[in-house]
Parts: C-alpha cells; structure tokens; sequence
C-alpha cells in the first residue's frame, strides 16, 4: 500500500465508536475522500488536529485500492479558519459550501478549482465578508469547474441580457476583484434563481444547510 501525503478540508465528520471518527475530505492532490482517524478522540491523541468541519489539514494516509475509505494516520492543522465560528451566518454559509461540495463531486477525481475555490471562500468567511455574496460566486464557479456553467444551459436563453453576462463574469473574473463587482437586485434574484435549478438538476436529494441559509438571510432582511 502507497503512503500518501495531501492537504485536504474536512467536509464532514462522524463519530465511530469510542474513539475514532469516519471524516470526508477534499483533498488538494486527490480530490474527495474518506477516512478512518483512529483514537482521534482518545485523550492523548496521536494527531495534531481533531479534524473539525471546515479545517484544512495536511494529512497522511495509506491508500486502499478495495474501500472506500483510507486509513488516516496523520492529521495536522494548517488553518482552522476559526473567524466563521464567530458569526452564525458565517457558520450557516460555510456548513453549506462543504455539504454542497460534498453532495456535487465524486471520490478521487482532483479538481484543482473546486479546491481553491473552497479555500478562498473559507478565508473571506473567516474574515467577516459578505457572506451571501461568498456563497453565490462559489455556487457559479463550481458550477463551471464541474462542466455545468450556466451558460452551456438552454435555461439562459430565458434571462435578461444583463443575467447572462454577470453569470459570465462570475466565471471569468479574477476572484479577488469578485467581491467588488455589484450587482442590481433584480439581476441578483434572477442569478439565484437560475443558479438554485441548475444545482437541483444536478443534485440527487436537496441540501439540508439551503432550508436553514434561506432562514436567516429570510430574518435579516
């Protein structure tokens, strides 16, 4: 069995037996993947980190070509992005991006973009930005990593010009400057709206996090 090395997020995570847990990743080199952290919960864990949801991680495993699942035998912090447990909508918001990843891509197929996209959207939570508009430009570029770019839909036909060409510019732009591109509300619902039936065409079940994200962005207007 190979020993492979990756830095990876953890998507989600539950606990098995008394001391281990059974985590999701999405890993830098590698794509999702699953693993076994035995004893993590022990009280003189071996790990570095207790591989808490949203954390990006280096971790070290061995590969097993027969299960789905990898046994985890280093797991050590690099940024817990503790700032999103700060804000309640930061927090709402990230636990929608892992489960969306989660739900949107397979095992072991790398895509550098979806990674990178996680991670910048991580560190602007964590900083206290506009979390719904985070969100909304991870949505599209997932979207479009993934092969699913809204404009390849017949659906675009049916939008207003300006839709089209800000879901275009979601694709296109530098991320950095994102943040700063302003949008008027009515094209703002449109994308949403275009971006919410692209997403339940491809997802097999809804995303439990959306009813609750709706919730407060419902609360906050």
């Amino acid at each position: 069995m190979a020993i492979l090395t990756t830095e990876a997020f953890v998507l989600n995570r539950r606990d098995l037996r008394e001391t281990s847990i059974l985590a999701t990743f999405y890993s830098k080199d590698f794509g999702k993947l699953k693993g076994i952290l035995k004893g993590i919960r022990a009280e003189r864990s071996r790990y570095g980190s207790p591989a808490e949801l949203f954390s990006l991680n280096k971790i070290v495993f061995y590969e097993k070509t027969r299960s789905e699942f990898q046994n985890i035998t280093q797991c050590d912090l690099i940024d817990g992005f503790f700032g999103i447990r700060k804000s309640l909508t930061a927090l709402a918001h990230a636990t929608y991006l892992v489960e969306l990843v989660d739900a949107m891509t397979e095992p072991d197929e790398k895509n550098a973009e979806v990674y990178e996209s996680l991670h910048r959207s991580f560190k602007l939570l964590a900083a206290g930005e506009d979390a719904n508009k985070i969100a909304r430009i991870f949505e599209v570029r997932l979207l479009s990593s993934l092969g699913f770019a809204p404009s390849e839909d017949p659906r675009m036909r049916t939008v207003s010009k300006g839709t089209a060409q800000t879901l275009n510019h979601l694709q296109v732009a530098k991320p950095e400057a994102l943040l700063k591109f302003k949008i008027s509300k009515s094209i703002e619902e449109e994308v949403g709206m275009l971006v919410d039936k692209l997403l339940e065409t491809h997802l097999e079940k809804p995303i439990r996090s959306k009813k609750f994200l709706r919730e407060i962005q419902r609360l906050k207007k």
